[in-house]
């Protein structure tokens, strides 16, 4: 089960940045979840046309994670 931190960072941007503890089968599961979502995106106008490269920079992300896991597994 993933926890979620109670660190909440503030930048300039007034954006909050969060810290997760994820395990291996919570980010294998996101990653999937967002590659579902990449292969639905209805496109742009229906969705922004940013929203698409961040899902990309999301699942890349997460497959870097898995990668590294495996790799020091």
């Amino acid at each position: 089960m993933a926890e979620i931190s109670g660190r909440i960072l503030m930048e300039e941007s007034d954006q909050f940045d969060y810290q997760v503890e994820l395990k291996i089968d919570d980010i294998r599961l996101l990653r999937h979840c967002v590659e579902e979502t990449i292969r639905l995106w209805p496109g742009s106008p229906a969705r922004p046309a940013e929203e698409q490269e961040h899902l990309r920079h999301l699942r890349d992300t997460m497959y870097r994670m898995i990668l590294d896991y495996s790799f020091d597994k």
